[in-house]
């Protein structure tokens, strides 16, 4: 203990008095609904009868309230896909659904079985006909989760089946996630919709269908007819609203006709994932016209597409990609919006370019005073402005991510100077990461930026570089900088990546001896894997 303690001292000095907090006793509701889980889930794996499956259900809506229950089925079904995987079979899922199955349970998650890993096709069919044939016992239900981790053959499955049980059954559903299930169609999306024999989904406000058989025309019919759509999460979303632009109803009647019939509610707008790498100034100009509520927006552009932003009075949440095929340099008009009314009521703002300028950084931090996440990612990063005379307003700031490179062989000696500045003053700050390759990037570095600011409630702390090699320089951080940052920053619970420092293993493992001798709520991370989006980079 002494040693260890030494060496906490040794890197903070006299100032490393605070230290991180220690991990707290888990809450009695966690705890019920995790015994709850094991002991239906033992019971049920120990002796799967049917016999006993009325008495077992009897027993679990006396004791458990329905919003239990609803945790319990998710906990359960967890437990079951991620620690039996062998033991996930159609039949013992189709009994728990069964037993916990509850009229006031309104939201169901069953995404989590994907843990289960590939299953044969026999399974997905017994497990949708199980779930058609419960889903009349949700009739409150408000969430339903049927998403997949991307796998071809894997539960849960959602077929044109199971979306008619949906449409037949839930008049009250408001999210639907159905990302990665490769069984659903554009048919299959039709039964969402009212009929003459059934009540459809009209309040859905939250539709994701990313990478599923659906198509941009369909997707643009559900933005038509569905008014209460805040949200739909579709890789061609763009497509789909240039769809619904083109439509000639959509522009029929007078203008204040027009105003009330299409307008769209969509308040989240994202096109980055399309794998048309274009310019969406078509798309903004649409936005401004039938979407007045968005609130998150996340396109590719040019310089010249975002004035037409500045009339989108409720945007609160910016990404803007300066990629569409070629790099678009950050010009006058973005600077403009930016240094504008709409720049000083952003919360969060991200942008990828290939050429950030310390100009740049410097009117984000003077006239964007509301922002509590900044993202900026870079090719390259130009000292063109000295920093130290400009003010930062920042004083909200809680998320701070800079990334500057695109290979292996470029260095940012401009990252020192940038991190100095965002950081001044800023004692919100919640998450810090630093993916850079910078020689100035020391020890030393370290020290007087904490000098500078203590960062009082840093909770997460990740220093590594972009494309990362084995043959290229790493970052020039030490054991030293490990304690200073876990005896100055008290909210700290997660550190690394440690695998790009200057750190043997045998430093790591004397860090997570420290972590499980003092009893820190402390995650050190120390992994090879470098899983950093790349896709802007080109």
């Amino acid at each position: 203990m002494s040693q260890v303690v030494a060496g906490g001292v040794r890197a903070g000095g006299n100032r490393g008095t605070a230290m991180p907090s220690l991990i707290q006793p888990r809450q009695l509701l966690c705890l019920g609904v995790s015994a709850a889980s094991s002991m239906v889930l033992t019971q049920v794996l120990a002796i799967p009868d049917c016999v006993q499956e009325a008495k077992i259900r009897l027993l679990l809506h006396q004791v458990l309230p329905p919003m239990l229950l609803q945790d319990v089925l998710t906990c359960v079904l967890h437990l079951l896909a991620k620690h039996h995987p062998l033991r996930t079979s159609p039949s013992i899922i189709s009994y728990l659904l069964r037993i916990l199955a509850h009229p006031n349970i309104n939201k169901l998650q069953l995404s989590d079985l994907s843990y289960a890993g590939t299953v044969e096709l026999e399974a997905l069919d017994k497990v949708e006909a199980t779930l058609v044939q419960l889903l009349p016992s949700f009739p409150r239900l408000t969430h339903l989760d049927l998403s997949t981790h991307g796998q071809k053959v894997t539960l849960p499955s959602c077929s044109s089946g199971v979306l008619e049980a949906v449409g037949n059954c839930c008049p009250d559903l408001v999210q639907l996630n159905l990302n990665h299930n490769n069984r659903v169609t554009s048919e299959g999306l039709l039964h969402l919709y009212p009929g003459e024999q059934r009540v459809g989904c009209v309040k859905l406000e939250e539709l994701f269908i990313q990478d599923c058989c659906a198509e941009p025309e369909d997707v643009a019919m559900l933005l038509y007819f569905f008014p209460a759509l805040r949200f739909v999460g579709f890789r061609e979303l763009g497509v789909s609203l240039q769809i619904l632009k083109k439509q000639p109803r959509w522009f029929r009647g007078s203008r204040r006709r027009k105003w009330h019939q299409n307008k769209l509610l969509l308040t989240h707008v994202d096109n980055t994932l399309s794998k048309i790498q274009r310019c969406d100034g078509e798309i903004v100009d649409f936005l401004v016209e039938s979407c007045p509520d968005v609130e998150n927006l996340k396109i590719r552009v040019c310089d010249e597409n975002v004035g037409q932003l500045n009339r989108l009075g409720h945007l609160k949440h910016l990404e803007l990609r300066f990629y569409t095929g070629v790099h678009h340099p950050i010009g006058n008009t973005t600077v403009n919006y930016l240094a504008g009314p709409r720049g000083a009521s952003l919360v969060s703002l991200t942008i990828f370019c290939h050429r950030l300028h310390s100009y740049h950084v410097a009117t984000i931090a003077k006239n964007c005073p509301s922002l509590v996440r900044l993202y900026l990612y870079a090719n390259m990063a130009v000292n063109d402005t000295p920093l130290a005379s400009h003010v930062n307003n920042m004083q909200k700031l809680e998320v701070l991510s800079l990334r500057l490179g695109h290979d292996e062989l470029t260095m940012s000696p401009t990252a020192c100077d940038l991190l100095h500045f965002l950081v001044r003053g800023v004692h919100t700050l919640q998450e810090l990461y630093l993916l850079v390759r910078c020689l100035g990037v020391t020890h030393n570095y370290i020290m007087a930026l904490l000098a500078l600011n203590s960062l009082p409630a840093l909770k997460i702390f990740i220093a590594d570089v972009p494309h990362r090699t084995l043959a290229a320089p790493m970052m020039e951080l030490n054991l030293e900088t490990a304690y200073l940052l876990i005896h100055t920053c008290p909210a700290l619970h997660t550190l690394g990546n440690l695998i790009c420092w200057d750190i043997t293993p045998q430093e790591v493992a004397e860090l997570q001896a420290m972590r499980r001798l003092c009893n820190f709520n402390l995650t050190i991370i120390y992994k090879h894997s470098n899983k950093i989006n790349d896709k802007f980079t080109n």
